[in-house]
């Protein structure tokens, strides 16, 4: 294993200094390396490369930051029927959204995945990780800052230029940009006739609440 995280510049974020884990980005990044598809393997490179600056914006902890974007994708090339077995292995809810779209399951078992393989322990880099897809209506910087960085690398830019927007708003708020990019989903999920996961609307209700309060 390689050794204790420990080159956190404690000057950048007051908060850096509680946060240690045993693997930074880097390291993990050398292990995952070895199992992914190169093509997801650089999509998780343009996400971690968006992170980072997205992290010291909003004053997050960037370390955390940059640890949970290298592992938000760590499962995600398992087949479908895998990522169901290990659902259900793990004792995991399974909701119907999810046992029709498996994928959506990658998120929580990466998660699992990270701290058994890797003793990643930090709750909001698991956390993080655990809900990159939906948001969660506990979010904070660190985990926003992952989930905006995942929706608006360019490869998706490119595809759904509508993401635009949501990279735009997140120069200045996270939760903003979040907001808006779970309401581009709900509306693309109505006009396409797919099934929006409960978590994702409770996020967006929350977030609305939030921003305007």
């Amino acid at each position: 294993m390689p050794p204790p995280f420990d080159n956190i510049d404690s000057t950048d974020n007051a908060d850096s200094t509680d946060y240690i884990d045993a693997f930074d980005h880097l390291a993990l990044r050398e292990r995952m390396a070895r199992e992914l598809p190169a093509e997801l393997l650089a999509h998780i490179d343009r996400v971690v490369a968006l992170a980072g600056p997205l992290a010291r914006r909003h004053g997050a902890v960037e370390a955390r930051v940059l640890l949970a974007a290298q592992g938000h994708d760590l499962l995600r090339a398992l087949p479908d029927a895998e990522l169901l077995r290990r659902a259900e292995a793990h004792g995991l809810l399974i909701e119907p959204v999810e046992r029709s779209e498996p994928v959506l399951l990658h998120g929580p078992l990466g998660a699992l995945e990270l701290e058994a393989r890797f003793a990643i322990t930090d709750t909001t880099v698991l956390d993080a990780v655990r809900w990159h897809t939906t948001g969660h209506p506990d979010f904070g910087p660190d985990a926003w800052a992952v989930f905006i960085a995942d929706k608006v690398e360019p490869q998706k830019l490119e595809r759904w230029p509508a993401l635009a927007t949501v990279a735009a708003r997140a120069q200045d708020s996270l939760e903003a940009a979040a907001l808006h990019y779970l309401d581009l989903s709900a509306q693309r999920a109505l006009r396409e006739g797919w099934t929006l996961h409960h978590l994702a609307a409770r996020t967006a209700t929350a977030l609305r609440r939030r921003l305007s309060a």
